[in-house]
């Protein structure tokens, strides 16, 4: 049985008063841009899912701000 290959990144969107999504993605802009439209999220983090920043916060979206680096 052959492993799929792992996607770079893991976006956590808060879509409402109490629901998380959570999806894996090679491309933020066009995931964050879905989100929007199927779930209108609030804000949504995106983390690294490979190499050496495994499992570490790279960006934060916010309706406000957009997408930034995160802090």
């Amino acid at each position: 049985m052959e492993n799929k290959p792992r996607r770079k990144y893991v976006i956590i969107a808060k879509a409402s008063a109490g629901n998380f999504v959570k999806y894996q993605t090679n491309n933020i802009d066009k995931t964050i841009e879905f989100l929007l439209k199927k779930h209108d999220i609030f804000y949504c983090n995106v983390f690294s899912n490979k190499g050496q920043n495994k499992g570490l916060m790279l960006y934060t979206y916010g309706r406000k701000k957009g997408l930034e680096p995160a802090h």
